[in-house]
C-alpha cells in the first residue's frame, strides 16, 4: 500500500488527545451509607471492572477513528501491477484532439464537447499541485509552457474546432518535450483523448518514448452519417462573359442511409444561380451538375452549399474567379494574305479583342497583356521573339504556330523542340491529302458533334510540312491519311501549343473554309482565358503562386481582405519571374471567399477547409492497442466506452486501487461503535 499525502500523517498526534482525556478524567462521586455493606462490596468490584473496560474500549474507537480518518486523507492506494515504483504524479500531459472530426455526434454533445469534459475531470482528479502539458491541433504558442491547474481549467475550456490536423507523432513529440522542460527523470502520464482517424493517427511514425506511459480515451461518435460536398470544377478552365457554363460538384454520403432529393445550390455574389437535387446511395459519391450563364464581367465570389447535420463545416465550398469581358488575341504575321482567315473569323466577334501586327514590328512586352498569340507564315522565329513566347506560354498563354510554306525549319524546330512538340521532318510536301483521324475527345471538340464520330468529309489539305509523332507528351489532334500529323497540342508550363503543320496560304483554303475550322479557332481562343485555382485548402496550400493584380507587378501595399467577415491581414510576398508572386497563407484560419487587392487591382480567392476531416475511418481498440505496442511503447493503458469517469479511471490506473474511501467507512464505524457503547453500555 502507498500514500499519495504522507504528511498528513503528522496528525497522528491527535491521538494524544483522547489519552490524555482518559488518563486525567476526573468524576466526583456520591458516597451513599448502607447498615450492611459486605452485599455491596462484591457488587462493587464487579462494576469497576466493568467500567474499566467500557472505558478502555472508548478510548480504542477514539484512538481508532482518529487513525483511520488521518489514514483516509493521507489517500491511500495498491499501485497496479505494472506501474513504476516512481510514478510521477507532478506532471502529466493532455492532448484534445480539436479537428472538425470530432463534432460527430448529437448536436450540443459532440465528441470534442466530450473530450473537454473529461479532461477537466482528469484535471481535477490529479493533486493540486500538479504541472500539465496541453496540446491541441492549432498547438498554440500560449500553451508551449506547463500550466497550473486553474490555467488548465481555463485552456480547456476555451478549446474550438480548428482546421489544423498535425499528426499525432507530433502531438507526442510536442507533449514530450514540454514534459521534459524542467528536469525530472520520473516517468510521466499521457491521456490522449481523440477519434483517431486513420489518416491523421500516423501511429507507424511515433518513436517509442520510455519515459511516457499512454493513456488512450477512443471517442467514438453515435452518429457517424454525414453528407459533404468534397469538390468542384469548370470543365473549362476561364469564364467569358455571356458564354453558358456547368460547374460539376462532387458530392459523398459517408452515411449508412439513402438520400434521396437532396437540394443543392450555387450561389454567385449573393444571389441564387443555379438549384439542382441529387439522390445518393450510402457509402458512396456523384458528381451533380450546376449550369448557369457567366452574365457580367468581373469578380465573382460564389459557393455551392447544402444541409446536413450535425457535421456542417464540409457543408459549403467556396469558389472564386473572374469573368472576362472580352479576350485578347493577337496575330502576328507574315504578309497581310496569311491573316485574312483569322481576320474574318474574329476581328468582328464581340468578346474578342483583335489586333494583327507585321513579324518585323512585334512588341514582346505586350505579350503579358494577350491571351492568345496566332503566328502564320512567319519567314523565321528570331531567338528573342523565341524566348518571349516560350516565357508567355509558361505563364499561362496560348501560341497557335502555322508555318510558312518556305519558312526556315531550322528556326522553326529549336522553338518547336522547347516546346516539347514534334519537329517537322522535310520541307513543304504538295501531295492532297485528307484528313483521315479526328480526336473527338479533346476540348476543341466539346459540344461540336453530335456524336462519337463527325459526320461528313473531312477537308483535303494540298500542302503541308511533314511532322510526325516522336513526342510522346504532344496530344495528336488531326491526322491526315498518311500518318503525319495536321495539328498537335503541348502544354509546357501554364500554357499552351498548338502546332499545325498546314500553311495559312490559298492553297489550303478548302481547309480554312471548312466547317471544322471555325469551331477549331474559336475554342483556342476560348480555351486561352487562364484563371487561377478556383479554391486553396486551409493547412495544405501554405505558399500559393499567384499572378500579380491589375496591370502588372506592383510595389503597392497588398491586402487580404475576408467577404462577409472581419478578416484584414497585410501578407508578405516573394514576387517572382513572370509578374508573379508567392504569398504564405498561414493567417488564414476560417473557410470563406476572400479579396487580394493592391493599388492597382484585386484577385479573388477562396479557402476550404481539408476534406480528409470527412473521411469516417478510425482505429478501433484492437488496432490502436496493436500498433502501439509495434512502435515500442508499453506502457499503454485504455478506457473503454462506459459511463464510468474519467477521474475514478485515473484513480484505478494511474494510482491503483483506491482504499481512502474504506479507512473513511472504518472511521465513521468506529465513531458509531463508541456512540452505541456510551449510550447502551449500562
Amino acid at each position: 500500500m502507498t500514500f499519495l499525502y504522507p504528511t498528513y500523517f503528522w496528525a497522528l498526534f491527535l491521538i494524544l488527545i483522547p489519552i490524555i482525556i482518559h488518563i486525567f478524567k476526573f468524576r466526583r462521586y456520591t458516597t451513599v451509607y448502607f447498615s450492611n455493606v459486605r452485599a455491596l462490596s462484591q457488587l462493587k468490584k464487579e462494576k469497576k471492572q466493568q467500567k474499566h473496560l467500557k472505558e478502555l474500549l472508548i478510548l480504542a474507537s477514539r484512538i481508532l477513528a482518529i487513525a483511520f480518518l488521518v489514514t483516509a486523507f493521507a489517500h491511500p492506494f495498491i499501485p497496479p501491477r505494472n506501474a513504476s515504483t516512481d510514478a510521477n504524479l507532478n506532471k502529466a500531459g493532455i492532448y484534445i484532439d480539436n479537428s472538425f472530426s470530432m463534432l460527430a455526434g448529437s448536436e450540443g454533445n459532440n465528441l470534442l464537447e466530450q473530450a473537454k469534459q473529461e479532461a477537466l475531470n482528469l484535471a481535477n482528479a490529479y493533486p493540486p499541485d500538479t504541472k500539465f502539458a496541453l496540446a491541441t491541433n492549432d498547438l498554440l504558442l500560449q500553451n508551449q509552457h506547463l500550466l497550473d491547474r486553474g490555467m488548465l481549467l481555463d485552456r480547456i475550456s476555451a478549446i474550438q474546432a480548428t482546421p489544423a490536423r498535425p499528426p499525432l507523432s507530433q502531438i507526442i513529440r510536442v507533449l514530450s518535450r514540454r514534459l521534459k522542460s524542467e528536469k525530472n527523470a520520473s516517468p510521466n502520464s499521457v491521456y490522449l483523448f481523440s477519434d483517431f482517424q486513420k489518416n491523421i493517427a500516423d501511429i507507424g511514425r511515433i518513436k517509442a518514448d520510455t519515459s511516457l506511459s499512454l493513456n488512450i480515451d477512443l471517442l467514438k461518435a453515435q452518429q457517424s452519417d454525414n453528407l459533404l460536398v468534397d469538390s468542384v470544377w469548370f470543365a473549362v478552365p476561364g469564364r467569358i462573359k455571356g458564354t453558358a457554363e456547368t460547374l460539376y460538384a462532387r458530392v459523398r454520403n459517408n452515411g449508412a442511409q439513402e438520400l434521396a432529393d437532396v437540394p443543392m445550390r450555387y450561389i454567385e455574389n449573393d444571389s441564387l444561380r443555379a438549384v439542382t437535387s441529387f439522390d445518393l446511395k450510402p457509402d458512396q459519391e456523384k458528381t451533380v451538375s450546376l449550369k448557369f450563364t457567366a452574365r457580367s464581367a468581373g469578380i465573382k465570389n460564389a459557393r455551392v452549399e447544402l444541409t446536413d447535420y450535425p457535421v456542417t463545416y464540409d457543408n459549403t465550398l467556396y469558389i472564386g474567379f473572374r469573368v472576362t469581358g472580352r479576350i485578347n488575341a493577337l496575330v502576328i504575321h507574315g504578309n497581310d494574305e496569311s491573316a485574312k482567315y483569322l481576320s474574318a473569323l474574329l476581328k468582328t466577334d464581340s468578346l474578342v479583342h483583335y489586333q494583327e501586327v507585321g513579324w518585323q514590328q512585334v512588341r514582346t512586352d505586350e505579350f503579358s497583356k494577350q491571351q492568345i498569340v496566332f503566328l502564320t507564315q512567319l519567314p523565321e522565329l528570331s531567338s528573342g521573339l523565341t524566348a518571349s513566347l516560350a516565357q508567355f506560354i509558361r505563364q499561362g498563354g496560348t501560341v497557335v504556330f502555322f508555318p510558312a510554306k518556305n519558312g526556315d525549319l531550322e528556326s522553326y524546330n529549336r522553338f518547336i523542340n522547347e516546346m516539347q512538340e514534334n519537329p517537322y521532318t522535310a520541307s513543304a510536301d504538295t501531295t492532297s491529302m485528307r484528313i483521315a483521324k479526328l480526336d473527338v475527345t479533346n476540348p476543341l471538340f466539346q459540344d461540336v458533334f453530335s456524336g462519337p464520330n463527325p459526320d461528313g468529309d473531312l477537308p483535303e489539305v494540298k500542302v503541308h510540312l511533314p511532322s510526325q509523332t516522336f513526342q510522346t507528351r504532344a496530344l495528336p489532334i488531326l491526322t491526315l491519311a498518311n500518318g503525319n500529323l495536321l495539328l498537335s497540342e503541348s502544354q509546357p508550363g501554364k500554357g499552351k501549343f498548338f502546332l499545325f503543320t498546314l500553311p495559312s496560304s490559298q492553297e489550303n483554303r478548302a481547309f480554312f473554309t471548312n466547317a471544322l475550322f471555325v469551331p477549331l479557332i474559336y475554342k483556342m481562343v476560348l480555351n486561352s482565358v487562364q484563371g487561377s485555382p478556383l479554391y486553396y485548402t486551409i493547412g495544405q496550400d501554405k505558399v500559393i503562386d499567384l499572378p500579380f493584380p491589375g496591370n502588372g507587378n506592383t510595389q503597392s501595399e497588398m491586402q487580404l481582405k475576408g467577404v462577409g467577415n472581419s478578416f484584414d491581414w497585410l501578407p508578405t510576398i516573394q514576387p517572382l519571374p513572370g509578374n508573379r508572386f508567392q504569398m504564405k497563407t498561414d493567417a488564414v484560419t476560417q473557410a470563406g471567399n476572400y479579396e487580394l487587392t493592391s493599388g492597382n487591382g484585386t484577385l479573388p480567392l477562396a479557402f476550404n477547409y481539408d476534406r480528409k476531416e470527412s473521411a469516417p475511418a478510425c482505429y478501433n481498440a484492437d488496432q490502436l492497442r496493436e500498433q502501439f505496442q509495434q512502435t515500442g511503447f508499453q506502457k499503454i493503458h485504455f478506457i473503454t466506452a462506459s459511463k464510468t469517469e474519467l477521474s475514478a479511471h485515473f484513480d484505478v490506473v494511474h494510482n491503483g486501487r483506491q482504499l481512502w474511501r474504506l479507512f473513511l467507512i472504518l472511521a465513521i464505524m468506529t465513531l458509531l461503535a463508541e456512540v452505541l457503547i456510551i449510550r447502551f453500555w449500562k
